[in-house]
């Protein structure tokens, strides 16, 4: 608690002040994430052979130079901060709205592979157990059940209101060397890479076009659903955003996904949570894995970072949206008291290295080591001292959004919304190609060969249906793209 007001005081004289601390994983502590979870198979997930390269390849004496590997991030995402920074950042701005590890759960939504956790402990030092919604690529399937199943699980404050807290991630690996894509796991030789059903995805996206991938709501393939449903959703936002697939790498595949599932999330919570029992706020953004291209103690850092693009919260029903650029990094000293202990208890090998407007540090490894419960902070009920409108008299004025960042996009396709018309990738064929005309019946007395003619006749409709179909889709798609163009410029 003291740490917390110790940085909110810091806000108040310093307001816009913008340092990012980057702190060194481990790994000793990716090994340990590694060991906890499943084998999972990567074979059919391969680095993109195009990865861009910087001056940092190939020389390991300049990797360790974490300014250099920062800047290179930024050249990516511009928010990018360092991971204990944000989740220090969060805790501040959050807390001041009510949000703590004791009266809150958190709802965490990541990718799958085992190492989006080095994220998910330092989420969950702060908030405690999280209920995890994770699909391939960060996908949202667990659908309003899911959903309402995690809320069910929250604190209950003394007055019976409720408090959520959601992340949200996908993830991309851009390592040491700065090559997109690429990541060392221990225990596996060559390189692997992250994330691999992004990249899958944007393969196939090129190799196919977006048009024949937005599929009908609610159809995906039963041996590969969240892959299937995670390609659909991909498409579908291309094709609202009329992006050029051919153009498309990694970062922006990556920056797609976000989007889509960040509006795919507030979707959800519309239709979830209850603003009569409950606040909530929002963290988003994506997951980045800078390690280091070979893990080794003592070794070239492995550094992780996030780079958030929307953190709001609604609070008694009023939605403020937050700028965590305006609150002050940590310091180092205040990074080991988080890691519960003096420096004495803890290696002190740091690496601290300095550029114009930020502070990057090398964090030992006992402190990502050690895994912390929900912080218990002691206070009277929050709902009487959160702000009930937006000009509330508090530090949490310094670190609100000047520029309020636009609410979900309810014009780009959501998890529900229907097609149009009928799709050639999936209806016409559903529809056109009924089992009646691809198969007709066979009739009493029917010679094969007329039962063969028979079915060529259905097939030639069924195809002259199809291409019908296809027409009027096209004709739909123009009208439908033309009615978004109106009413955006409206």
């Amino acid at each position: 608690m003291a740490l917390v007001s110790e940085l909110k005081s810091v806000c108040l004289t310093r307001p816009n002040t913008r340092v990012a601390n980057v702190v060194r994983v481990p790994t000793s502590r990716i090994a340990k994430v590694q060991k906890r979870s499943a084998p999972v198979s990567h074979a059919t997930f391969t680095a993109d052979p195009t990865t861009q390269q910087s001056s940092l390849a190939g020389n390991v004496a300049a990797q360790k130079d974490l300014n250099a590997r920062h800047r290179d991030i930024l050249k990516h995402f511009p928010s990018a901060l360092g991971v204990d920074d944000f989740i220090a950042r969060c805790e501040v701005v959050l807390s001041g709205y009510g949000f703590t590890g004791d009266n809150s759960i958190a709802m965490t939504n990541l990718c799958r592979d085992e190492i989006t956790l080095v994220l998910k402990d330092k989420i969950e030092a702060v908030f405690g157990s999280s209920f995890n919604t994770n699909g391939l690529g960060g996908v949202l399937t667990c659908g309003v059940t899911g959903m309402g199943a995690g809320l069910s699980h929250s604190p209950t404050s003394s007055s019976g209101r409720e408090r959520y807290v959601f992340f949200s991630f996908p993830h991309i690996a851009i390592d040491s060397a700065s090559s997109v894509g690429t990541i060392t796991r221990p225990g596996r030789s060559g390189r692997s890479c992250a994330c691999g059903a992004l990249l899958k995805a944007l393969g196939e996206l090129k190799a196919e076009g977006y048009a024949c991938n937005c599929k009908v709501p609610g159809v995906h393939d039963p041996l590969d659903p969240e892959y299937s449903i995670l390609k659909q959703r991909l498409a579908r936002r291309l094709r609202y955003e009329k992006t050029d697939v051919s153009k498309l790498d990694l970062v922006g595949i990556t920056a797609v996904a976000e989007r889509t599932i960040t509006n795919d999330l507030e979707y959800l919570i519309e239709k979830a949570v209850d603003l009569n029992k409950a606040d909530y706020a929002v963290v988003t953004g994506v997951q980045i894995h800078n390690w280091a291209t070979s893990l080794e103690a003592d070794g070239t850092p492995s550094l992780e970072f996030v780079a958030p693009t929307k953190v709001f919260v609604v609070v008694n029903g009023v939605k403020i949206h937050l700028d965590l650029t305006k609150v002050p990094s940590l310091s180092p000293r205040q990074l080991l008291m988080l890691a519960g202990g003096e420096a004495s208890a803890h290696d002190t090998n740091f690496a601290v290295s300095h550029s114009t407007g930020s502070t990057l540090q090398e964090i030992p490894y006992s402190y990502l080591n050690k895994r912390l419960g929900g912080a218990t902070v002691l206070s009277p009920d929050w709902t009487t001292l959160a702000p009930k409108d937006r000009s509330g008299p508090s530090w949490q004025n310094v670190v609100r959004a000047d520029n309020v960042p636009t609410d979900r996009d309810r014009f780009a396709p959501n998890m529900d919304s229907a097609e149009d018309s009928v799709n050639p990738s999936f209806q016409v064929t559903q529809a056109a190609l009924t089992p009646e005309a691809v198969m007709p019946t066979f009739q009493p007395g029917q010679s094969p060969a007329q039962a063969a003619a028979a079915a060529a006749a259905a097939a030639a409709a069924a195809a002259a249906a199809a291409a019908a179909a296809a027409a009027g889709f096209e004709a739909a798609e123009a009208a439908r793209a033309a009615d978004v163009t109106v009413a955006n410029n409206n």
